[in-house]
Formats: structure tokens, C-alpha cells, sequence
């Protein structure tokens, strides 16, 4: 079995890399290898390559950069991955596209499954909505799924963010009316073992949303973190996270959805794995994360 993956210098990326050459073959690409927006770039790096499975976490990603390159999101966010889904396709491989919360509105009372219709509100989620649209269109082998405030100990996010914020300020406010669902990257590399088939069985096609069971806002993410690195012994200004706005927030260019809860009770359903609560994965990052030690310092 031999997997080649996408975006190989990112939180999912380096995480699936780690774990899965261990067991199989990992061809692994980063962007000086392969650039999503070069299409040149993507047929000299795949080619003359064989394969089996193709794992794409790859994507540009800063959503309110995107929303004034609209042309670049959308060459690496969709245009790109057809060209992959379509050379992928004439190799006889499987695809599997990872996708976001952000092609929803946030307009939903309920979590988000993965029959809700899709309408991004950013051009990021919109390219990425494209680039789901591509791929199984290319093939309906094909898999996409989806996941949400993506956080890993490889790379810093949301919880080292918050954490550098509290240690030079003490007043902290985020928004408490937003609400989503947490995913630790290293929790996703177990959830998809079994859709990819990595031992050979058949892998799952379609859409699929992965995340951490549970949800919080974004106000309780913050709280959760702090309360954590304080419980770890973390000097700290900031020691509360107050509620506010997301219109608050200026530098937002893009806009978000509110309410980005993904439902994961479809891959449940099908695998029988249930997804660990987000305070547990959290817990986890915290124990695990130098960056989290008394004596470290974020950076």
C-alpha cells in the first residue's frame, strides 16, 4: 500500500504522516514539492508516480487572506484538487479531500450533518466547497471529510494562541455566542484509518464530518485552555475570558459562521467508533505539548 499525502508541513498533515509510515508506504509532499496552485507543479510531482491512496489536508488556509486573493483560494482550493482527483482517477486511486465547517452559513439551530446543504459565507469556504464538488465529481469513490478548529501539537493554534494572549494581557474577551466543534489532529489520523483502508479493505466514499464529540464556544474554548495552563503551573496575566461579539473582533475581514457544530454520528454509524469528548482531547494537548510546560516559553 502506498499513500501519498498532500500537505505534509501542516497539523493534519505531519500527524498522518507520522502515524500512517508506520504502517504503509507514505509518499509525503510539502509546498516546495508540490504547489497547489501550480498545476505544472502537480503533474511533474504525481505523473510518473503509483499509488493507491491520496490524502489531501493540503489547502490554503488563511480565510481572510482568501477573501481578497480570491483567485489564489480558489486555484489551491479547488482547482488544484481536480487536477489531483483527475490524475488520481486515471491511476485507479482513492481521494480523500479535507474539507471544513466553513461551507456552512452558521444559520443551523442544530449541528451540522453531512445531508445539511453547504453555503459558505467566505470566499474560503466557497473554494472550499468547490473543491469537495470536484473531487467527488471526479470520482464518487471519492471521500471528503470535514473538520473543524483544527489543533495539534506539531503547530501552534486556537489553545497556544489564547494562551500567549493571557500571558501578556489580563483583560481577554472572545466571541461566547459562536459555537463549533473542537478537533485534535491526532485524533483524525485515528478516525480515518478505518474510511481509507489502509489494510486493503474497500475505503469510504462520500462525505463524512470528524471532530471531537461535544461543543463549546469560542469564549469556552479560551476559559478551558487558560484553566488548563493554570492548573500546569503557567504564569498568566489574563485569568478570565469575557464574552463578546463576533463583529467585535476588526480584524476579521472574512465572515464566519456562528454556528459551525458538525454532527458526527454518520461516521459513528459507520465505523462504530464514537469520537472522545473535546475536553479529553484537549486534556491530552495539554499534557503532551512542551509548549504547555512551566518552564517553556510559546512562541
Amino acid at each position: 500500500m502506498r499513500v501519498v499525502i498532500i500537505g505534509s508541513a501542516g497539523r493534519l498533515g505531519s500527524a498522518l504522516a507520522e502515524s500512517y509510515s508506520r504502517d504503509v508506504e507514505v509518499i509525503a509532499f510539502g509546498r516546495n514539492e508540490l504547489d497547489l496552485t501550480d498545476q505544472d507543479s502537480i503533474r511533474s510531482a504525481l505523473g510518473a508516480l503509483e499509488y493507491d491512496r491520496l490524502i489531501l489536508p493540503g489547502a490554503l488556509t488563511l480565510v481572510d487572506y482568501c477573501e481578497t486573493h480570491e483567485e489564489e483560494a480558489f486555484a489551491a482550493n479547488a482547482e488544484g484538487p481536480k487536477l489531483i482527483a483527475e490524475i488520481s482517477a486515471g491511476k485507479g486511486a482513492h481521494v480523500t479531500y479535507v474539507s471544513t465547517d466553513f461551507v456552512f452559513d452558521g444559520s443551523s439551530p442544530v449541528p451540522y450533518d453531512e445531508e445539511q446543504p453547504a453555503r459558505p459565507l467566505s470566499v474560503y469556504g466557497a473554494s472550499k466547497k468547490q473543491g469537495e464538488d470536484y473531487v467527488l465529481g471526479v470520482s464518487d469513490r471519492n471521500l471528503v471529510v470535514r473538520v473543524s478548529w483544527l489543533y495539534s501539537g506539531g503547530k501552534p493554534a486556537f489553545p497556544e494562541w489564547i494562551i500567549g494572549q493571557a500571558k501578556e494581557h489580563e483583560k481577554l474577551a472572545l466571541p461566547g455566542a459562536k459555537i463549533g466543534s473542537t478537533t485534535r489532529a491526532g485524533d483524525v489520523v485515528g478516525y480515518l484509518r478505518p474510511l481509507l483502508g489502509l489494510a486493503g479493505e474497500a475505503p469510504a466514499s462520500g462525505i463524512f464530518h470528524l471532530a471531537n464529540s461535544g461543543q463549546c464556544s469560542w469564549q469556552e474554548w479560551g476559559q478551558f485552555c487558560i484553566d488548563e495552563a493554570l492548573a500546569r503551573g503557567l504564569t498568566l496575566k489574563g485569568h478570565h475570558v469575557d464574552a463578546n461579539r463576533l463583529e467585535d473582533i476588526k480584524a476579521f475581514t472574512a465572515p464566519r459562521p456562528i454556528n459551525s457544530v458538525l454532527d458526527t454520528s454518520k461516521f459513528t454509524a459507520h465505523t462504530g467508533i464514537i469520537p472522545r469528548p473535546w475536553q479529553e482531547a484537549m486534556k491530552d494537548h495539554f499534557s503532551t505539548s512542551s509548549l504547555f510546560h512551566r518552564e517553556e516559553s510559546l512562541v
